[in-house]
Parts: C-alpha cells; structure tokens; sequence
C-alpha cells in the first residue's frame, strides 16, 4: 500500500481529495498549518489510515519529517486569492515558489517518484477570440498568484529523471462543496448571494472562465496518482469540467431567485482573465470525465444555504484573508 502525502490537505480541494482517498483504503499523511482551522478533517481523524501533520511547508524540518516514509506526494498547499497574493508579495513568494523547490528537492532525495503539483488555468489569462488553450497555448499570467504557479511548473518539470515523474495540474476556477468551505470563488460566491437574496455585481459579463467541481478536482488528481507512469511522467494537463461566461451564471442565478439584486456593468477591475480552456489531452489520456457541470455545482451550494447547514456564510474564514497586519504578525517568517 502507498503512502501519499497531501500537502494543503486541509484545504478547500485537500480536504475532499483526502476523503476520497482514504474511502479507497489510501494511507494519506497531511501536511497543514490550518489557516483557517482544521475542522475539516474532523470527521477523518478516527481513520487509521490518517496521519495529520500540522507544519509550515516553508519550514525545513517540518518538510524534511512529513517525508518520512512516504510514497508519493501531492502538493496543494498554496497562498491563494489575488487580493491576499497582491497584499503578501513576500509571503506569496515563500509559499508558492520557494517552499515548492524545497519540497521537491527533498522528495527526490528521499527517493519519491510520484510528484502531483497543483497549478492553475489562470496561466493563460486571456485567449483570443474563440479558441480554447491547450497546454501548449501561450502563457500569459495576470496575476502574482499565477506567476508563482509558472515558476514553480517550470522547476519542477525541470528536475524530471528516471527516478522522478512529476506531473503537473492546471486547475479551472474551482466551485462546489467542500469541508472547507470558500465564498470568494465566483460560482460559489454567486450562489451564496442567490440563495440570500443578497446583491451581485457582475463586471464584463461576456468573459468567459473555465471551471471544475471540487469532487471532480479530487477524482482528477487520483486518477493521476493510480495511472501508469509513461502516461502521466513530466506532463501538464489542463483540468476543465465547462467554460461558461459570466452572464450564463446571471442566467442560473435569476434561475433560483426572483429576489437576488443583479447590477451589470462594463467598468473594469483588476482581474482582466478572459479564456476558455481545453482539457482534451486529460479526457483522452486517462479517460476522464467530469462529473459536475457548473449548474450541477451552483444549484447544490444554493441548496446547502438554504437548508441552513452554514451557521453564516459571509462569515470572515469563507472569504479568504485580507488584514495584511494580523497575517505578516502570524504567519511571515
């Protein structure tokens, strides 16, 4: 049996992919410093095939230890959101480069083979006309966040050898349900405001933005990590369950609601991303098919709202991380 060890297992993706991979008798070690808390893993604590290792991926030690034994590695931990990423420059950098190179480093030294890496389809920022990027499409990343994702892709694809096979993702913009839950994502953020009869401003409505259900991400990445090595060593696969403009998620959103307050408009802002995203080469290679559409994923977060199952969700620990004083204080080493 392998051991496999989810870094950002606590995570909004980590924590659903590390439930599906002990429903199918993985060992999983988690490696989190819990941020946001560790409440996710809660119902999985009990499970024997679980070891949760509460660390900084940034620290030496704590890396060099959460190595121990392990088989395989799944690296998702990550500084996440443009806002935070923009506000941390430091820290961004730490975290999503320079604690990945580490990782690396000693995963080969240990003598792991197995290397998953999460990236994110945000690398492309923008596609022209109707064309949909495939992982040869020029990269043109608009974000710090995605910066670090290119730089972190293009040393571990680097360090590729007959005894290390690394394999990277490029996620869609993540939606669905998940133990650690996120609002600060488009799809859920609409369905959060649908389901309150809150207010949604969409800017740029015609943009369009590849997304991926949670438990499609989570189903994805096993099927990686269960594949035969010639199929996956040194690849790049975009991971897309639907592209779907912004105006479609009006659509679904007055769908739900005759009361959500909807204000379209054409100002720009800072996030100019506008693409449409293959994933073909994932489909064919390892026969994969997404479970989840966007509908499929905006109706079930509207439903979970609205049977009450969040206590608040505007709550501050759904919404990402923006008091820059309290995070350097807690967390810049």
């Amino acid at each position: 049996m392998k051991k496999i060890l989810v870094t950002g297992g606590g995570g909004y993706i980590g924590s659903v992919l590390v439930g599906n991979l002990l429903n199918k008798n993985h060992q999983v070690r988690v490696l989190d410093r819990f941020m946001f808390g560790g409440d996710s893993l809660l119902s999985y604590v009990g499970n024997k095939n679980l070891d949760i290792q509460y660390g900084d991926i940034r620290d030496l030690a704590t890396v060099k230890k959460a190595l121990e034994s392990i088989d395989q590695v799944i690296h998702l931990a990550a500084f996440v959101g443009e806002p935070a990423c923009k506000e941390n420059p430091k820290v961004t950098n730490q975290i999503n480069f320079e604690a990945t190179k580490q990782l690396v480093k000693y995963s080969r030294e240990r003598g792991i083979q197995r290397f998953i890496f999460s990236s994110t389809c945000s690398n492309y920022g923008i596609s022209k006309g109707d064309e949909e990027a495939d992982e040869n499409y020029p990269l043109n990343p608009l974000s710090l966040y995605a910066k670090t994702k290119i730089s972190s892709e293009q040393y571990i694809l680097s360090q590729k050898d007959n005894n290390f096979h690394p394999t990277v993702l490029r996620l869609a913009t993540i939606f669905g349900l998940s133990p650690r839950m996120r609002f600060n994502l488009l799809v859920n953020e609409m369905a959060r405001e649908t389901a309150t009869d809150g207010k949604i401003e969409i800017r740029n409505e015609n943009a369009w933005r590849p997304f991926l259900h949670t438990q499609d991400a989570s189903n994805a990445t096993i099927r990686v990590l269960e594949a035969k090595e010639p199929l996956i060593s040194g690849e790049i696969f975009n991971l897309v369950s639907e592209n779907v403009q912004k105006k479609q998620l009006i659509e679904m959103a007055r769908k739900e609601s005759s009361k959500v307050k909807i204000t379209v408009t054409n100002a720009t802002n800072d996030d100019l991303r506008d693409y449409r995203v293959s994933s073909d080469k994932f489909k064919k290679t390892l026969s994969w098919k997404p479970a989840y559409s966007v509908q499929d994923g905006f109706k079930e977060v509207v439903s979970a709202i609205r049977k009450n199952l969040f206590l608040d969700p505007y709550q501050f620990s759904y919404n990402g991380w923006f008091d820059t004083k309290v995070f350097n204080e807690q967390y810049e080493l």
